[in-house]
């Protein structure tokens, strides 16, 4: 079967921290993300062209599949004047887990102006997910829409289940404003 045109796939490095993790049980930490404008082949240990290193944003696990992990990246505005062609995603020792070969995108910088934020996102199968941490900074955390809507809509059930008022939890207690949605 022909390798496909874009990918995301661990490293040798990344496949050896999972077989480790699963036999000690000790957890790997990702901790950085990066991208790069070179061409990255599929047996590559790292980006063949940095351009940007920073912290990853989010994880999760999927839900339809608990050995897949979605991991992003941003890319700040403030960064850019090139193009990303590959990215990367790194353990605390500074060893690249996992990479992927991106689909070519031009990174705007300020100077260009028309600077942009440019989310890398990666579905990765780690086997055994509960075995990998995610050190997130949480001064540098984006909100993606799916996660602002969920957020919304479980506001808006807990509303629904109040009859539309708003009110606190204790039973009795009038609406804070006399009024429904």
């Amino acid at each position: 079967m022909p390798q496909p045109q874009y990918w995301t796939m661990l490293t040798p490095a990344g496949r050896a921290k999972i077989a480790n993790a699963i036999g000690t049980g000790v957890k790997i930490n990702l901790v950085k993300f990066a991208v790069g404008d070179g061409n990255i082949l599929p047996d590559a240990e790292h980006l063949t062209s940095e351009r940007f290193r920073g912290l990853i944003n989010s994880s999760k696990t999927l839900d339809n599949n608990p050995a897949m992990l979605e991991i992003i990246g941003i890319v700040p505005a403030t960064e850019g004047g090139f193009y990303v062609r590959e990215a990367a995603f790194y353990t605390e020792d500074d060893q690249a887990f996992a990479i992927v070969k991106y689909p070519e995108t031009y990174k705007p910088s300020i100077e260009d102006n028309a600077s942009a934020e440019l989310g890398i996102k990666a579905v990765i199968d780690v086997v055994q997910s509960e075995m990998v941490n995610l050190k997130i900074d949480p001064s540098m955390v984006y909100a993606t829409q799916d996660y602002v809507n969920n957020e919304i809509n479980k506001f808006v059930g807990l509303l629904s289940l109040d009859g539309g008022a708003f009110s606190d939890s204790y039973p009795n207690v009038p609406s804070l404003d006399g009024g429904s949605i």
